[in-house]
């Protein structure tokens, strides 16, 4: 088993996401500016197994894009050069491609695997992939823009 380069504490300190929306545990892996994998102990005392699905658990799509989104805005975090300041960060505005290819189920141990692909100005792209035990689950790309935490000032 690999060591973390950053442990669950210090990933919770990285996001703005907070319980029961992180979806990632550690980071394994971080090149900033280039790349970061992480991974997500998928476990069946998750609150969105409750009805998604009551009979056969499976994690739902919209939160694997989520934990490879959250991926994405640690890496964002660690690089310089992505014009963020603290009060800024980058938020999910498309997804391109994404395809879920095997069912994500409690006891899996999943990796999310993301490459930048292009800096751009308010803009970045990634390539994101999911696995599980080597197995591809799911994969796409994202597209990022630079957004504000502040309320937008009324213009005198």
């Amino acid at each position: 088993m690999t060591v973390p380069i950053m442990t669950f504490e210090e990933v919770r300190e990285a996001l703005k996401q907070r319980f029961p929306m992180i979806m990632v545990d550690t980071v394994s892996a971080l090149e900033p500016g280039k790349s970061i994998r992480t991974t997500k102990n998928v476990t069946g005392n998750e609150i969105q197994f409750l009805g998604h699905f009551p009979e056969h658990a499976v994690m739902p799509g919209t939160l694997i894009v989520e934990a490879l989104g959250q991926s994405a805005s640690i890496l964002f975090s660690k690089t310089t050069g992505t014009g963020t300041r603290p009060e800024e960060f980058l938020v999910l505005g498309a997804i391109h491609d994404m395809r879920f290819l095997v069912p994500v189920v409690p006891g899996d141990h999943m990796e999310m695997d993301i490459q930048v692909l292009k800096f751009a100005g308010d803009l970045a792209l990634v390539e994101a992939a999911a696995t599980v035990g080597g197995t591809v689950v799911a994969k796409g790309k994202l597209g990022f823009a630079r957004r504000s935490l502040k309320a937008p000032q009324p213009s005198e």
